[in-house]
């Protein structure tokens, strides 16, 4: 093998190494939306509809919200409690607001 073999060999299995790391870190969960798992959030979808929340699970698709109430606005009086996990597809999230930890 002559140094212009050896050299086409490294970069090729440079390039090899940057697409596995590549593939692996682009299949995580975003790290700043999983740092607030089990935490309370406020939701607001594009259409203006709002969820208050525990943020439960993130994947690069969905929240998935527990003990997650509609939030009231406009003419609607009062919140509205909802049954089982709500799951928001993240292309539909305009902003979501951590909540502070309740004080006792």
């Amino acid at each position: 093998m002559t140094w212009f073999d050896v050299l086409v060999l490294v970069l090729a299995l440079s390039v090899i190494a940057a697409v596995a790391v590549a593939v692996v870190f682009m299949g995580r969960s975003p790290s700043l939306l999983v740092a607030r798992c089990r935490r309370r959030v406020l939701v607001t979808t594009k259409t203006d509809a709002a969820f208050a929340g525990v943020l439960y699970a993130v994947d690069r698709e969905a929240l998935v919200l527990r003990q997650a109430e509609a939030l009231a606005y406009g003419a609607k009086k009062d919140n509205v409690p909802v049954e089982g996990e709500l799951v928001v597809l993240r292309t539909e999230v305009a902003y979501l607001q951590a909540l502070p930890a309740a004080v006792s």
